[in-house]
């Protein structure tokens, strides 16, 4: 699918014709491609599930369509270089009323800025066939497996357990679903001594890991070559998607 060109025109139609089906409640997606990858956020789910979604959020009174791209980026701590196509819309029945999305493939300043913002976890498609098709084709969410722990997780939720920080910290690495699977992060930074009592541990170097995710540790959705780190990106089948959604 080529995206459809960002005009005056388009906007007014999207939403005019939204508004003449009855449709007033509307939203958007931000498909951020970069490094023939888009950008998923994790949203946590039940049952500790996580659906994975393009950024987004809804379109507030005053706002254009592109206009609200903008805080939908900005709340993952990105910001929006240029709008470059519209790639269609979905619906999500609701309630009290149905949500319209409209989705645009845009492009950042600093893909990189993700991994700084702590707060979201984050993962990467690409292997479906290429960008922009490949944002067209994402269904509305993506739900993943509850409760699959990544590699070490067991190890350094031992090692901290009783250690406040260190636990909050290992929480937030393991429910990132991102660096716990890079071996170029887990050799780095993560030791795998045993305790006296013989319970395997992993030991992380905090301000090692710190200060390299501030400079020489490369983003986790964009790395030297797409083939890099091919266990982040998410592997997308009918089985694997579904309609609900956070709207």
């Amino acid at each position: 699918m080529t995206p459809a060109a960002v005009t005056g025109t388009l906007l007014h139609d999207l939403v005019s014709g939204s508004h003449a089906e009855g449709i007033t409640a509307l939203g958007v997606e931000t498909a951020i491609e970069h490094n023939d990858a888009v950008l998923l956020v994790a949203e946590p789910g039940a049952d500790f599930d996580d659906t994975w979604q393009l950024p987004g959020g809804p379109v507030l009174p005053g706002q254009t369509l592109t206009d609200a791209l903008h805080p939908a980026a900005a709340a993952i701590g990105l910001t929006i270089d240029e709008v470059t196509g519209y790639l269609g819309h979905h619906d999500h029945p609701g309630a009290q009323a149905t949500t319209r999305v409209f989705r645009f493939a845009v492009t950042v300043t600093d893909p990189g800025a993700i991994c700084r913002h702590a707060g979201n976890g984050h993962r990467r498609v690409e292997d479906l066939d290429r960008p922009p098709a490949r944002a067209a084709r994402l269904p509305a969410t993506i739900n993943t497996p509850a409760a699959t722990d990544p590699p070490l997780a067991g190890q350094l939720r031992a090692w901290a357990r009783g250690i406040y920080p260190d636990e909050a910290g290992v929480e937030l690495l393991i429910g990132h679903a991102t660096f716990l699977h890079r071996a170029d992060f887990t050799s780095r930074f993560i030791t795998t001594p045993a305790s006296s009592d013989g319970t395997p541990l992993a030991v992380i170097d905090w301000p090692a890991a710190i200060t390299a995710l501030g400079a020489s540790l490369p983003c986790s959705w964009r790395p030297a070559s797409p083939e890099a780190y091919p266990w982040t990106s998410a592997t997308l089948s009918p089985a694997s998607t579904t309609t609900t959604s956070n709207w």
